[in-house]
């Protein structure tokens, strides 16, 4: 896990690893959907951003998804990607995004999934996915992908990528303010093509106005003669709801699919948490004489967490958390960082 952006570079003929370094070794366990790197520049200083998606097969309850890239130094590190949904023929969707600051020369990367006691990569046929430091967008099995979105009171504003196939490349914005009661459609414009080792793609803009009191929720349609698919963030659609919010905010980012609540109020049965923050679980229960209580990930014990030293850090399975307090006890869990507290609700 990563405690601060780092710098990427990339290693010239260097293979992520070896054959014999591969627990297993399956293409279509995992899957890259899409990736991109984008350079910025931002208050004096250079900065980067790599993201992306990812499908795996769901062979298994407990699972870890992993971008695995080479950092400055040279060492491999491996940046948790986070579930987004359940998609069709039994895969589910993880994404990633990984923040850099300082100059980046570019950056190479894989990604590992781990289930079952197994490990699978894809890994671009042993050859690693890379980029050159560039605005550069890969394309592997999804045509378009949303850049970024942000409102501002009435205004809307949205960027998006699309693999360019030629002059028949429509990309169409399909939104609501009612909660899907009415749907409209507006065509974005092509503002430029990029073209690079991996394709030539499109960025298309657009702008849309709205009552600044109204909900706006849309998602991308692309169209190519023929051919249309839509990025509708795997059925949750995007969601803009106020002023200054921005995509990276909303959908809020998460380490698990679902985290429960489990302890002596309940009969040790399970009661979803809800997600309030990034990575971040809250629920309210009422303690009366019971004290203990864990978390659990999976609603099935198989990852579950408690604290062995009282010191506010979920370890797994670690030993019961504690209430030391009567009435209705707020619990809020970062998954990300461990960090956990309980304290009387207001």
């Amino acid at each position: 896990m990563l405690g601060k952006a780092m710098s990427l570079k990339i290693v010239v003929g260097c293979l992520l690893m070896s054959l014999s370094a591969f627990a297993a070794e399956a293409a279509e366990e995992v899957r890259l959907k899409h990736a991109q790197f984008t350079p910025y520049y931002e208050n004096g200083f250079d900065y980067s951003e790599l993201e992306g998606a990812v499908e795996v097969k769901n062979i298994g309850p407990s699972k870890e998804v992993w971008l695995h890239y080479q950092a400055e130094d040279g060492q491999w590190v491996d940046h948790p990607a986070f579930y987004v949904a359940a998609t069709s023929h039994g895969y589910e969707a993880f994404s990633f995004r990984l923040p850099l600051s300082g100059s980046v020369s570019g950056v190479q990367f894989a990604i590992k999934y781990q289930v079952n006691g197994q490990t699978y990569w894809d890994n671009n046929g042993l050859q690693n996915y890379q980029f050159d430091g560039t605005n550069q967008t890969d394309f592997r099995h999804q045509a378009i992908a949303l850049d970024d979105a942000y409102r501002d009171s009435s205004l809307i504003s949205v960027k998006a990528r699309a693999r360019h196939q030629g002059s028949a490349d429509k990309v169409t914005m399909v939104y609501t303010g009612d909660d899907w009661e009415h749907s409209y459609r507006r065509e974005l414009t092509l503002s430029h093509t990029v073209a690079d080792a991996n394709g030539v793609s499109g960025v298309w803009t657009g702008e849309q106005y709205i009552e600044y009191y109204r909900h706006f929720e849309f998602y991308l349609e692309y169209s190519s003669g023929q051919q249309t698919q839509i990025d509708n963030y795997y059925g949750k659609n995007y969601r803009l709801f106020s002023t200054g919010d921005a995509i990276g905010q909303r959908p809020l980012l998460q380490r698990y699919p679902q985290v429960y609540f489990r302890g002596q109020p309940t009969g040790w049965n399970s009661i979803p948490m809800t997600l309030i923050d990034d990575y971040t679980w809250s629920i309210v229960v009422y303690f009366d004489g019971y004290t203990d209580f864990k978390l659990d990930v999976y609603d099935d014990w198989s990852r579950n967490f408690g604290d062995d030293n009282g010191d506010g850090i979920a370890d797994l399975d670690g030993a019961n958390m504690k209430v030391d307090t009567a009435g209705s006890i707020r619990i809020i869990f970062n998954s990300l960082t461990g960090a956990y507290q309980a304290t009387p609700a207001s």
